[in-house]
């Protein structure tokens, strides 16, 4: 759509009440943006950085008219909307009382990890091989026996931050342990690196990027544990992944920001593994290193108004603040809040609580030299935090 044909929308409704919704509310303002969040209480952290707040479930009739009514456009700051969220926002959308971004359409296929890996299929982007089992053994030895073996199993939905997967060694091991019903299972990657790259694409099909950024996760939980941009890739394999998530996105007409998490092979070819329809934990570090944040431009997108740049201005890293043994034991609930560190680093805590094994309480997020630079004064802080806490929990 033409620049000049998309209209404005100043009341921006955000469904969901964590971290990455407070964010968008806190970027907001800036832009001359009022936000309305469909919230579980009005007391949260998130919550409270809202101009409005509707009180309700994601599945609550009566919270989402209320929202409708209050909005312009309906984002999200997660993506498993029930299907009772995604019916009443598409009657809205359809009596023209509301617009939806990202479409509901992406949302209810990204949100189903078999359509989504069908759709790169159908689509011809670049992705693992895979299969759809029944549960039964016949399905499962043919699988074992087409993809070979390893194989990683992944539930249809509700999987993330490393729940809903597993990984499956030999045949005998796969049909005894495999999860029953409808799942997908995919070729392993072997010997991978994990990056990814943060697509914004306006309602007029303007579109930008921040990354690659290279990711590692915690081992134990598969959890996202550190960020460093911008990846340490070759301009081929820079230029590839970026051209394969532009194709993703732009396929799927997608509007706002979408994390498209990639596997690097050995080999150096490129492939798909998720896309989220959302702001992304991989694009923290835009708050301390580019021009504009991923929370930024998602809000422009969605609102109609022109993209900023997303030039990064130094090398970052972020590091996620996982609620370990030490802080578990404190039973952490920081305040809310972003605190620059005497270093410039700086550490943002969620106001989550209660603290729990690996919860994502906050991060801590850095520019350096270099990424390494960067990525080791958030370990330095990161340190320091399990410190504090394992002595604070000694005093008690």
């Amino acid at each position: 759509m033409p620049p000049s044909e998309v209209k404005e929308s100043r009341r921006i409704g955000i469904i969901g009440d964590g971290q990455l919704g407070m964010m968008l509310c806190e970027a907001a303002p800036a832009l001359g943006l009022r936000t309305i969040m469909l919230a579980g209480s009005a007391d949260g952290p998130a919550a409270r950085c809202a101009d409005e707040v509707v009180c309700g479930a994601m599945d609550d009739g009566d919270a989402l008219e209320q929202l409708i009514e209050r909005c312009d456009v309906v984002t999200y700051e997660r993506e498993d909307l029930p299907p009772r969220a995604t019916a009443a926002l598409r009657a809205a959308q359809a009596q023209d009382r509301v617009q939806c971004f990202p479409p509901l359409d992406c949302i209810e296929m990204l949100q189903d990890k078999i359509r989504q890996k069908r759709w790169y299929a159908e689509h011809e982007l670049a992705t693992l091989p895979f299969a759809i089992v029944d549960g039964s053994e016949a399905s499962l030895r043919d699988a074992a026996a087409n993809l070979g073996l390893p194989l990683v199993q992944k539930a249809p939905r509700g999987g993330f931050d490393g729940r809903g997967v597993q990984l499956l060694r030999s045949a005998d091991v796969f049909v005894s342990r495999a999860w029953p019903g409808e799942t997908l299972v995919e070729q392993y990657a072997g010997e991978f690196r994990e990056i990814a790259v943060l697509v914004v694409r306006a309602r007029d099909g303007a579109r930008d990027h921040f990354g690659p950024v290279d990711m590692s996760f915690e081992p134990d939980y598969s959890v996202l544990d550190t960020v460093s941009a911008p990846a340490a890739i070759s301009e081929e394999v820079r230029s590839h992944a970026v051209d394969l998530a532009y194709r993703a996105i732009e396929a799927m007409r997608g509007v706002g920001v979408f994390g498209v998490e990639m596997f690097l092979l050995a080999g150096g070819e490129v492939l798909i593994n998720e896309i989220s329809p959302r702001v992304h934990n991989a694009g923290h570090y835009s708050l301390v290193a580019c021009a504009s944040t991923q929370f930024e431009q998602h809000l422009r997108a969605v609102a109609g108004l022109p993209l900023a740049s997303t030039e990064q201005k130094a090398p970052a890293a972020m590091k996620n603040v996982l609620c370990t043994p030490p802080l578990e034991a404190k039973g952490v609930t920081e305040q809310a809040g972003h605190f620059e560190q005497p270093d410039g680093a700086v550490l943002c805590w969620y106001g989550k609580s209660p603290a729990r094994a690996m919860r994502k309480l906050g991060h801590v997020a850095a520019t350096g030299a270099t990424p390494k630079a960067a990525l080791d004064r958030c370990e330095t802080h990161w340190r320091a935090l399990q410190q504090v806490s394992a002595a604070r929990g000694d005093e008690q």
